[in-house]
Order: C-alpha cells, then sequence, then structure tokens
C-alpha cells in the first residue's frame, strides 16, 4: 500500500515538474509575440517617407470619422495601415479631429499628423491657390484673377521696392541685392515657391506672397548650402551666388522632361556655361517675349532681351519661373558628361543627348516627331528646284515637301 502511495506520488511529481518546465518556454513565446506586435505597431507609426518633406494636403470635412481620415491619409501617402492609425487615435488623442484642410509631410511621424489633425490652430479654411511648378508671375497673376484678391496689386507687389526691402530683412539667406539688377523684369521672379496656399477672409496681396517667399526660403536655402557654388563659367572656377543659382534651376524647371533625365539636361547646361556659349533655351524666349504657352517663334528667338539665351551668352539676369525642389536637386547632382545639346518632344517620348551639333541634327532627324522646315531646307532635304513646283502647283509641291520629310 506504501509503494503504491509512494509511486502515485512520483508520478505526481513528474508531471508537476514537467508542467513547470514548460510554462518559461510558453512565458518565452508570449513575451517573443508581444515584442513582434509593438515593433510592428511601432514600425507602423512611422513616417512614410522620413526624407520627403513636400506639403500634402488633406481635408477633413465635417462628416469626417478616424476611418475616413484614415482612408484619406493613406491614400495619399501619408500613413502606413488605416487599422494602426485608428487604434493609435484612440489610445494617444485627447481631442477630435477639426475640420479644414491641413498641409502634411510624408516624413511627419503618425503622433505629428494626429497633432495637426487635433489642434485648433493648424486648421486651414478658406480657398486654395495653387502655384504650379514652372509658373512664371505673369502666370501666377493671371490664375489670381480667380480668386478675391488683385492680380494689379500682385504684379505691383512683386517689384515694390519697400516691400521687397521688408521680405529681405525677414529672409537675409535668400533675398539678396541681385534682385534689383537694372535688367530684372519681376525683382521675385523665381522666389514663390510652387505650392498650394490657403486664402482666408482676411488675406493680402502681401501676405500671400510672403507665405510663397517664406516656403522658398525653407525649400531653397539649404538645396543652395549644400551644393558646390563653385561653377566653371567661361573657363573660369567661379562662386556663384543663391540668385544665380535659383536662375539655373529655373531653367532647368522649364526644360525638364522625365525625372530621371534632369541630371543630364543640367550637365548640358552647365558644360555650355563652362564653355562660354549660348544656353539657347526656348522658354528663356518665351519669358522675354512674355509668351506664356507655346514655341517662341524665329522672331522672339531672335530678340534682343538680355532674358533671352539665344542672343544673351551666360545666365539671364534672373529666374524665369517657380522652381519644384526636384530641379534643384537635379542641378546640385548634375552628371559629369561631355554633352552640349539635347533633344526632347520625341516620337518615343525620350530624351537624346548629344556632344556636337552634327550628332544633334542627325538626332533631330530620326526622333523628333516634326523636324522643323527651316532646318529641311538649310540641311537641302529639299532642294532649290522644288521652288518652281511650290509656286507653280502648290498643292502637288507641298505634298512633294512632306514626301521629302518622311523619307529624309
Amino acid at each position: 500500500m506504501n509503494e503504491e502511495k509512494l509511486k502515485r506520488r512520483e508520478e505526481l511529481r513528474q508531471k508537476n515538474k514537467r508542467k513547470t518546465s514548460i510554462l518559461p518556454i510558453i512565458f518565452t513565446v508570449i513575451l517573443a509575440i508581444a515584442i513582434a506586435a509593438l515593433s510592428f505597431f511601432y514600425y507602423m507609426t512611422t513616417p512614410v517617407d522620413k526624407n520627403n518633406n513636400n506639403d500634402v494636403r488633406i481635408e477633413v470635412k465635417e462628416n469626417y470619422g478616424s476611418a475616413k481620415i484614415a482612408q484619406e491619409l493613406k491614400s495619399k501617402g501619408l500613413i502606413k495601415n488605416e487599422t494602426v492609425f485608428k487604434i493609435y487615435t484612440r489610445i494617444n488623442s485627447n481631442s477630435g479631429f477639426y475640420i479644414g484642410n491641413f498641409n502634411l509631410k510624408p516624413s511627419m511621424s503618425l503622433a505629428q499628423i494626429i497633432k495637426e489633425l487635433t489642434s485648433k490652430d493648424n486648421a486651414r479654411t478658406g480657398k486654395t491657390f495653387s502655384v504650379i511648378e514652372g509658373d512664371s508671375i505673369l502666370k501666377i497673376s493671371k490664375n489670381l484673377e480667380s480668386t478675391k484678391l488683385s492680380s494689379e496689386e500682385f504684379l505691383e507687389k512683386v517689384n515694390d521696392a519697400d516691400f521687397i526691402k521688408k521680405l529681405q530683412a525677414q529672409f537675409p539667406e535668400l533675398i539678396t541685392d541681385e534682385v534689383y539688377g537694372k535688367n530684372i523684369k519681376y525683382a521675385l521672379e523665381g522666389y514663390l515657391y510652387p505650392a498650394v496656399y490657403n486664402i482666408d477672409d482676411n488675406e493680402t496681396v502681401e501676405s500671400l506672397i510672403t507665405k510663397m517667399v517664406q516656403a522658398a526660403n525653407d525649400k531653397i536655402v539649404p538645396l543652395y548650402k549644400n551644393t558646390n557654388k563653385n561653377w566653371n563659367i567661361n573657363g573660369k572656377k567661379t562662386q556663384i551666388s543663391i540668385h544665380k543659382y535659383i536662375t539655373m534651376a529655373s531653367i532647368l524647371e522649364k526644360e525638364s522632361t522625365k525625372t530621371d533625365e534632369n541630371k543630364l539636361i543640367a550637365s548640358v547646361f552647365l558644360n555650355r556655361l563652362a564653355k562660354g556659349m549660348k544656353l539657347q533655351t526656348d522658354p528663356s524666349a518665351n519669358y522675354a517675349a512674355d509668351k506664356l504657352t507655346g514655341a517662341p517663334t524665329q522672331k522672339e528667338l531672335t530678340e534682343d532681351s538680355p532674358y533671352n539665351t539665344y542672343t544673351t551668352v551666360g545666365l539671364p539676369p534672373g529666374p524665369i519661373a517657380s522652381t519644384s525642389t526636384i530641379s534643384f536637386e537635379a542641378l546640385n547632382n548634375a552628371e559629369k558628361t561631355d554633352y552640349l545639346y539635347f533633344l526632347h518632344a520625341t516620337k518615343d517620348g525620350k530624351g537624346y543627348f548629344s556632344k556636337t551639333y552634327a550628332e544633334h541634327e542627325e538626332l533631330a532627324k530620326k526622333h523628333r516627331r516634326i523636324y522643323p522646315f527651316w532646318k529641311l531646307i538649310k540641311k537641302r532635304l529639299i532642294k532649290i528646284w522644288y521652288v518652281p513646283l511650290l509656286l507653280d502647283k502648290p498643292v502637288k509641291g507641298v505634298l512633294f515637301c512632306v514626301i521629302a520629310l518622311n523619307f529624309n
């Protein structure tokens, strides 16, 4: 009997021992799962792109709850997970979301985004006004006609010396005395950063321009500080000012095609500067002629203006457009090449780069959508004996020229 009791006791001891030995394993597994879950949750609260500081506008309407806001944020690339946003909101937010427009950034964490959305001071109501990359001051003024602000007053303010001196005192690293140059068309051209701006009921032309310059200061000054300020101009190393930096970037902005080609286009313009060549960029001729759309005419290309880089060597007196961060970064990281020419608006949508004018002409014949008629004459593709045919039988003459164009 005693032996049976002892045996039973031993079995119970062994059983309890096995249970005891399993507990640490179970605890370890639970701890590992908890750590993994917390790590995942933490990761989901970190910025989508910590290096992207571009503003993204989101509108919170009256009937928006956390689910709808989460959906909007996710669709605009501001958060990683909608469910995590809703959970995090319940845990961390002590107040509701405000109605209005908010400027958020992909570099913001979930905590920062929620802080913005639950702050009354950050909610922006009223109409918005967009400055698009590549817009000139003349274009911005025309677009301003759709708002309550005066486009005429806007054009006056961008050249108002007293107002600009106030801005210069507020943003001394951005606005230098170069904006007062005698050939400058609009003093603040290039200094109004492309973005979406809110126009409240108490908005004025001065306050709107100040916001635009503030944005330019925040974006452009750091990029200028990080670039190589010593450029080769006419074979000499030259220290370039922020004004010249913005001027070159504005040309690149107007000539840019695909983002992956911008660094090559930048190299073309820098190489031309180094050799003392004319930049010969169509947007500069358009700017000189106050032309907002379309290609420049032959007359406009030959117009004697300090802004026309077909007739003037080097950079124009100032910028010709508002410029995006992408163009400044392309200029900062321009490729090292020997290219002096580039061709875009081609049949296949690609850019083609060449070292000589002869190569450029051959590429133009092969890839450009419509090869300019005057170049056909220059290259003797339409010979002099075509002229009588054009004069005698115009219809047949034109058809013959079209055939010549397609077979050369």
